[in-house]
């Protein structure tokens, strides 16, 4: 992971979205607004993942792009929907569990239209369309890097090393699929995050772990990994508090 799309946390206050930097009519986007956004549009990308029947890893890499992407430009003029879409269309080539372009658009269809299956026949072929125009422009934006390293390796490793039972490493990479629809992947490496969805995963069971992750010999961490790691496990808790409440406002308007 190049260190081009590592970003700081005032990076992610300042971002294309917020700035409203692209003509006087766009309306800057307070940061709730973008993050919304953003947690829709992966929501989006897994939902179209999900129907496709593809792996896992695609949604994740879908969402990474689709993190990097609106770094460089504002959600106010391309739309969560349509570049979300792309995501998956180009992820699906990354990870190689490809789905043919008429899969996908049908898909992104159904979804974007919410289950209609007349709607989304009459949009099928715009979908096409501008699936084929997106994927152009979010390679551009990407700056035609798609190395996307996940930090499921990296929990594996860990797990291994450091003997961490096999249900705790499978709620760490629970919490890594959850917070890759937050920024996290912008703000931290795969490697802290792994750390970071481990040491969660231990607090949250309550499981007595004697170990130490940060002296890890099959992981390679940087020299600021504890600090990183306290920071990443912050906005891990801080995601779920987010998505908690956010439940409980939907619950209260039914």
């Amino acid at each position: 992971m190049t260190e081009q799309w590592l970003f700081s946390s005032d990076d992610l206050v300042n971002t294309p979205s917020q700035c409203g930097e692209y003509s006087p009519m766009d309306k800057a986007l307070t940061p709730g607004e973008e993050l919304e956004r953003r947690l829709r549009g992966c929501g989006y990308i897994h939902s179209v993942v999900q129907r496709l029947s593809m792996h896992q890893f695609v949604a994740s890499t879908a969402c990474v792009l689709f993190h990097r992407f609106y770094m460089r430009q504002s959600l106010t003029k391309y739309h969560q929907y349509q570049i979300g879409g792309a995501c998956v269309l180009l992820a699906s080539k990354v990870e190689e569990n490809k789905r043919s372009l008429k899969e996908i658009s049908r898909a992104c269809a159904l979804v974007a239209s919410k289950g209609n299956t007349s709607e989304a026949d009459k949009a099928h072929e715009t979908w096409e369309r501008l699936l084929k125009r997106q994927e152009i422009v979010l390679l551009e934006n990407c700056c035609f890097d798609l190395d996307v390293t996940h930090p499921y390796a990296f929990i594996d490793a860990l797990a291994a090393e450091c003997k961490v039972p096999v249900f705790l490493a499978k709620a760490a990479t629970a919490h890594v699929n959850d917070c890759l629809r937050s920024t996290i992947c912008l703000r931290f490496g795969p490697s802290v995050i792994a750390v970071a969805a481990l040491y969660l995963a231990i607090g949250v069971h309550e499981y007595e772990f004697r170990g130490n992750l940060f002296e890890t010999r099959a992981v390679d961490l940087p020299k600021n990994a504890v600090v990183e790691t306290e920071l990443c496990v912050m906005e891990m808790l801080e995601f779920y508090r987010r998505e908690a409440e956010s439940e409980k406002h939907q619950r209260s308007l039914t």
